[in-house]
């Protein structure tokens, strides 16, 4: 091996050495958003599924309203959406993953990385950290 090779060797796998780490951990970053029913109800809840056709004050189809944070929390509470001993059977997050007849919501697949975070806040006992006190615990 010629002293240019050796270098362009030891160069290589010093690269290699320092790329390795960021490319095993492509496309796996963890998911740091909070899994607080506030930033649920604001960021996912009601922009997806509190929507003039769906589950809006005006509309509640269905008799559900997710247009705010503490009625949304109270009737998928009030209502057995959540199943805070079994999260992942949950019907909430069966309508979500489309887990038999029905989606929703029902025009989009919402981003499993979304329904992952409501099945981790369901999985922490569903708690409730919005305004006022809801007239239901978990």
């Amino acid at each position: 091996m010629t002293p240019a090779t050796a270098r362009i060797s030891i160069a290589v796998r010093i690269l290699m050495g320092a790329l390795l780490p960021v490319m095993a951990s492509c496309g796996q970053s963890a998911d740091d958003r909070p899994t607080s029913w506030s930033y649920i109800s604001t960021t996912i809840v009601q922009p997806n599924c509190a929507t003039a056709n769906c589950h809006a004050t005006i509309t509640q189809r269905s008799g559900v309203d997710l247009s705010k944070i503490k009625e949304g929390y109270e009737v998928l509470l009030n209502g057995h959406f959540v199943n805070v001993d079994d999260p992942g059977g949950s019907p909430l997050l069966l309508l979500l993953r489309g887990v038999g007849n029905r989606r929703m919501p029902p025009d989009f697949a919402l981003p499993n990385a979304d329904i992952e975070l409501i099945e981790r806040w369901i999985a922490a006992r569903a708690p409730y950290d919005g305004p006022g006190l809801p007239a239901v615990s978990p």
